[in-house]
């Protein structure tokens, strides 16, 4: 084997290693942790920012399933409200429906204003 190459390969190692292990000034620490802060309190104002986005994204799918679901029992009650009617004759019946018409009407109209 060919030991000066070794023991120069060892003794650069050993210079390398010796290199990593160097202490930080106060200042470079300092700079480190500054800039570290700096870029932890970007990521987390970055992940607000995101948070507040898909909560405002589920507030407004949340009332648009509510509205849906108010339009659809308006709707039912209207079937049932019309099924009633039936039951009257003449102008009686005819001012059944047009009051079953009026309720659904008002519910689809509220149902439009709270859609975006």
């Amino acid at each position: 084997m060919n030991y000066p190459k070794l023991i120069l390969i060892s003794v650069l190692s050993v210079m390398t290693m010796a290199g990593c292990a160097k202490k930080e000034t106060p200042a470079e620490t300092q700079q480190d942790v500054a800039e570290a802060t700096a870029e932890g309190a970007q990521s987390v104002a970055s992940e607000r920012r995101d948070a507040a986005a898909v909560a405002t994204d589920a507030q407004a799918s949340v009332a648009e399933a509510n509205a849906d679901v108010d339009l659809e029992r308006a709707k039912a009650d209207y079937k049932i409200a019309i099924e009633k009617c039936d039951a009257e004759t003449g102008m009686d019946k005819d001012a059944c429906k047009s009051a079953a018409q009026a309720t659904l009407d008002a519910v689809q109209a509220q149902v439009d204003a709270r859609k975006p």
